[in-house]
Parts: C-alpha cells; sequence; structure tokens
C-alpha cells in the first residue's frame, strides 16, 4: 500500500452511494420527529381511566337498565296477581316509564358524548401508532378502549332510542 493511501482513508475503496445515506439520514431524522412528537404528546390527550370507563360502559348500563327496568315496572303492573289485566294496576305507570326512558337517554347521551370525545383525544396517539413511532405505553389501549367505547355507546344509543319509540308506539298492558 502507498503511502498516499494511508493519507487518505476511503481511496482504494468503492466510492459510497451518496443517496443511499441521504435516505438513511431522512429516515434517522424522520423516526426522531416522531419519537420527540410521541413523548411531547401532552398527557392531557389522553382521556383518564375514569373517562375511558363512562365511554365504554355508560350507554350500554343504560340500555341495560331501561330494559330490565321498564320490562319488570310493566310485568308488575300488567300482570299483578300472575293474570293480565286491562289497565295497569299502577296509575303511575306510563309517566314513570316515560321518566326512566328520559333519564336514560340523558345517561346513553353522556356516554356517547364521552366516548366521542376520547376518540378525539386519542387521535394524535392513533396517529403516532400509524407513523410506526413508539407511543406512550398505554396508548394503543386508550385508543382501542376509545374506539370501542364509542363504537358501542352508539350501537346501545340506537338501542335506547328504538326502546323509547316502541314505548311511545305501544302501551304497556296492551289494552
Amino acid at each position: 500500500m502507498s503511502p498516499d493511501r494511508a493519507d487518505h482513508p476511503g481511496q482504494g475503496q468503492p466510492p459510497r452511494d451518496v443517496t443511499s445515506d441521504v435516505a438513511a439520514n431522512a429516515a434517522a431524522a424522520e423516526r426522531k420527529r416522531g419519537l420527540e412528537a410521541a413523548a411531547a404528546t401532552p398527557k392531557h390527550t389522553r382521556p383518564s381511566g375514569w373517562a375511558v370507563l363512562i365511554g365504554l360502559l355508560l350507554t350500554p348500563a343504560a340500555w341495560f337498565a331501561q330494559t330490565n327496568l321498564a320490562q319488570t315496572i310493566s310485568a308488575y303492573a300488567c300482570f299483578p296477581h300472575g293474570r293480565p289485566v286491562a289497565a295497569p294496576a299502577l296509575p303511575w305507570l306510563m309517566h314513570g316509564l316515560l321518566t326512566l326512558s328520559v333519564l336514560t337517554f340523558i345517561a346513553g347521551a353522556i356516554g356517547v358524548t364521552v366516548g366521542l370525545r376520547n376518540w378525539r383525544r386519542t387521535a394524535p396517539l392513533a396517529t403516532a401508532e400509524a407513523r410506526r413511532t413508539p407511543p406512550h405505553r398505554t396508548a394503543a389501549r386508550d385508543c382501542f378502549l376509545a374506539r370501542v367505547g364509542t363504537i358501542s355507546s352508539c350501537v346501545f344509543m340506537f338501542g335506547l332510542v328504538a326502546s323509547d319509540m316502541a314505548l311511545m308506539m305501544v302501551p304497556p298492558c296492551g289494552g
């Protein structure tokens, strides 16, 4: 090896591909930006555990309460002694069922609203995951639960509305 080559490293080697170096540097910079963005994602964008729980369970619980309480009260009022009656045994039955329907509708609407807010709040975390950058360790769980909560709340809200419509169209004791 001649003394010239020792002074100039890289001689005697094939020339380096500059475009691959630029692409590698760009990819590394993008990963770094993604990591910084995920790390810089404020904690307040993640919904609290209670908000996730409310968005996930409030509307289904409201539907469950409306369905079971309305059927139980109607059965007691329309079949007081094991035999059907033409008029309800409880004079306040229709008012009670309407009040129950309104309360469960409000609870369901709150559940849907919280679920939608959770969905919006986890959107930056889902975006970080879509960019293949490592988000916070529980971000994927939060995104999943926010989306499942919103979708299930919307489905159960449809059930609440359908039950309310049936209550308005069909008399409780069939008479």
